[in-house]
């Protein structure tokens, strides 16, 4: 807890850090309870902006570890497919430029 001190006032400022955070779901609830009690700005809450939580579950036929591997082999391969389609559509479009010239 730090104590800031002005000539006026004593301000306790507290930094809740939410540990698990699967078990925590944002909702703006306490941001809107605290600006009912005449106190907006009391509460703030900021996401981490460089993660994402998610849950893989597996019947037990592939270990959900390699359920991740596969699935971001997968996801590698469309972004393959949509980068490739896009080179085509470049060069159809670069051909049809110069074809008019």
């Amino acid at each position: 807890m730090k104590i800031l001190t002005s000539s006026f006032l004593y301000v306790f400022a507290y930094q809740v850090v939410v540990v698990d955070a699967e078990a925590y779901t944002y909702d703006d609830e306490v941001i809107k309870k605290a600006e009912a009690m005449g106190k907006p700005g009391l509460i703030e809450i900021y996401p981490k902006e460089d993660s994402f939580i998610f849950t893989v579950e597996s019947t037990g036929a592939i270990k959900a570890s390699q359920l991740v591997i596969n699935a971001i082999d997968i996801l590698k391969q469309k972004l393959d497919a949509v980068r490739l389609q896009d080179e085509e559509s470049d060069m159809k479009e670069l051909t049809s430029h110069l074809g008019n010239l």
